[in-house]
C-alpha cells in the first residue's frame, strides 16, 4: 500500500486508478499526515448464476391406495 497526500491524489487521480487496475496496488490517502481514505481494487462477489435445480425421481405409483372414496364430498 502506498501513502499519498490528498493534494497528490487529486492531481494524479487518473494515474492512481490506472495503477490500481494494472498493478493491483492500493493507496492510503492522508490529510496532514493522518489517514482519511483508502483506494483499492473492487473485488466482485462470486454469485451463483441462475438457481440450482433439484432433480427428483419417483419409482412406482404415486398413490398406492384407491382414493376415490376420499373425495365423495366433492362430487
Amino acid at each position: 500500500m502506498e501513502v499519498i497526500s490528498i493534494f497528490d491524489a487529486k492531481n494524479k487521480f487518473s494515474k492512481l486508478i490506472s495503477d490500481i487496475e494494472t498493478r493491483n496496488t492500493s493507496y492510503l490517502i492522508c490529510r496532514n499526515g493522518k489517514p482519511v481514505a483508502e483506494i483499492f481494487a473492487h473485488k466482485a462477489k462470486n454469485r451463483l448464476k441462475g438457481s440450482p435445480e433439484l432433480h427428483v425421481g419417483i419409482n412406482g405409483e404415486l398413490f398406492d391406495d384407491d382414493m376415490s372414496g376420499d373425495f365423495e364430498c366433492l362430487q
